[in-house]
């Protein structure tokens, strides 16, 4: 019984210290990422949110707003793995659903509109690693910094914390999950959106949001995993 209280005590010291070191990064990723005179203060909504799933949050999924147009034009979010996941982040065994309800209750669909993986190296921010999606290819527009606005709404991740470049995020790894908006597909404030990221086998994640009111360059998207406690 001792021994096993002793593990449950260095395996939760462990747990802890991963997560002061994965809210340490994302408040990088979010100071670095985004210019704003006033960053979100609350980004962290809880340090690992356990779940059945294969990847889970850390944090919250944070946007980058265009106030004078009501819109979204990026979302990012932080994820690894559930204590027992190893999942391959590649184009060939995962892909990310988008649906949005917009003002006027019509929906927008599109069951898959994941394009790739930054696998190369960590980024240090948001702003480093849409420059890198660009040059890769994974994106045609950077929205911001250019000026046009994207055709094709489109998800790429990246990099936060890694530990062996093999394309599998385990639970001692993060990456961001991106999602760069088309004009005709960015969320605007009181509308719904869900993004699943999935494999064959099933759900991996599943990120529920009504956008709040955009009154700020940086959007604090909040909220919980659907179905999670």
């Amino acid at each position: 019984m001792k021994s096993r209280r002793g593990l449950a005590f260095w395996h939760n010291t462990a747990l802890i210290s991963f997560a002061m070191i994965a809210i340490g990064i994302t408040w990088t990723v979010m100071n670095s990422g985004f210019s704003s005179s006033e960053l979100v203060k609350d980004v962290i909504e809880d340090a690992v949110v356990h779940s059945s799933n294969g990847l889970q949050v850390v944090g919250k999924m944070t946007g980058a707003a265009k106030v004078m147009d009501n819109e979204v034009t990026v979302t990012a979010t932080p994820v690894t793995s559930t204590s027992n996941g190893n999942v391959n982040m590649s184009i060939d065994n995962i892909k990310v659903s988008y649906k949005i309800i917009k003002d006027g209750n019509y929906t927008i669909t599109y069951d898959d509109i994941y394009v790739g993986f930054l696998n190369d190296k960590t980024y240090n921010s948001l702003s480093e690693a849409m420059i890198a999606a660009k040059e890769n290819g994974l994106i045609q527009v950077n929205p911001l910094t250019d000026g046009e606005k994207p055709d094709t709404t489109v998800a790429f991740m990246y990099w936060i914390i890694n530990q062996d470049s093999d394309g599998r995020v385990q639970n001692n790894e993060i990456v961001s999950l991106v999602v760069v908006y088309a004009e005709k597909d960015r969320p605007s404030g009181g509308e719904y959106l869900s993004i699943q990221v999935i494999e064959k086998l099933g759900i991996l994640l599943q990120l529920d949001r009504t956008v709040p009111n955009i009154s700020s360059s940086i959007l604090d998207m909040g909220g919980k995993i659907k179905g999670l406690s």
